[in-house]
């Protein structure tokens, strides 16, 4: 509540005195919603003296308000950004964000001089939303360079893999049964199985494309290029139920003519990624 009493303070002219409760309803992350603080009406004038070191630490707490002020797009309040630019930038609506952060906060990662938590997550979703240049995030988010960015970027990406992907993707986060049960259509049962048998896993296996830009290295850029599309891509293979349910993403793989769907598919049965063998003999 402190940060939230300076913030009116500075920002409404309301002075809330020190230990004013309020419900949890108009709270996001222990801070006052947009809307709560728009509701919030002065009803009194009253004169309060001040110490110089009151005044100094209202100085202080001032100089950073202003400063958090000339940020462009800033994600460590979460009155900043509203519903729409979250999903703009992140394809998260505010309140998946926060879910999001809090699930990723329990991992390693811990903020820094450079980033709070909230902010490195939300450059990373930005990144793989966007596509953007690391030198134009930097600009963005007021960050240092491009290395920094980098940095950020990285930290965010090994913090979600360990809290957040183990447990959404892959062959061991959901069971044969369940995708038999539930992420299976009728349509694909009777067409697949004469919709009478119960025990059968329809899965769907199809490469997709992430494009990428020409690299300097020469080996690369060939193994890279793509016959069909004439570009630069990767080629990660997707695992996917007849509902549309992602099983799992192995990959990504190099896009020459040596590896098309048929010989990626067969290659991953061989060295038995990610136990696919295992799931499927259940």
């Amino acid at each position: 509540m402190c940060n939230d009493r300076d913030f009116i303070f500075f920002s409404r002219n309301i002075w809330i005195p020190e230990g004013a409760r309020c419900c949890s309803g108009h709270l996001i992350n222990n801070l006052l919603s947009k809307e709560a603080v728009d509701q919030i009406k002065p009803f009194s004038i009253r004169y309060q003296e001040l110490s110089s070191s009151d005044v100094q630490l209202l100085l202080n707490k001032a100089q950073t308000l202003f400063e958090n002020g000339k940020k462009r797009f800033s994600f460590d309040d979460p009155r900043d950004l509203n519903d729409d630019e979250y999903c703009l930038l992140t394809s998260l609506s505010r309140d998946n964000f926060n879910d999001f952060v809090q699930i990723v906060s329990s991992s390693t990662i811990r903020p820094s001089c450079n980033r709070s938590i909230r902010t490195a997550v939300g450059i990373y979703l930005c990144k793989l939303r966007l596509g953007i240049s690391n030198r134009l995030l930097a600009c963005m988010f007021q960050i240092a360079d491009k290395r920094t960015v980098s940095r950020i970027i990285n930290s965010a990406r090994q913090a979600i893999v360990k809290s957040f992907v183990s447990d959404n993707l892959g062959f061991g986060h959901v069971t044969r049964e369940d995708v038999i049960g539930h992420h299976t259509t009728t349509i694909a049962r009777e067409l697949m199985c004469g919709g009478d048998s119960t025990d059968t896993a329809i899965i769907i296996i199809d490469g997709t494309y992430l494009y990428i830009q020409k690299s300097r290295n020469n080996e690369f850029q060939r193994k890279t290029f793509n016959l069909y599309k004439k570009r630069s891509l990767l080629k990660p293979m997707m695992i996917v139920t007849t509902t549309g349910y992602i099983v799992a993403c192995i990959g990504p793989f190099l896009s020459d003519f040596n590896n098309n769907d048929a010989a990626i598919m067969k290659d991953i049965l061989l060295r038995n990624t990610d136990h696919i063998l295992s799931w499927l003999k259940e």
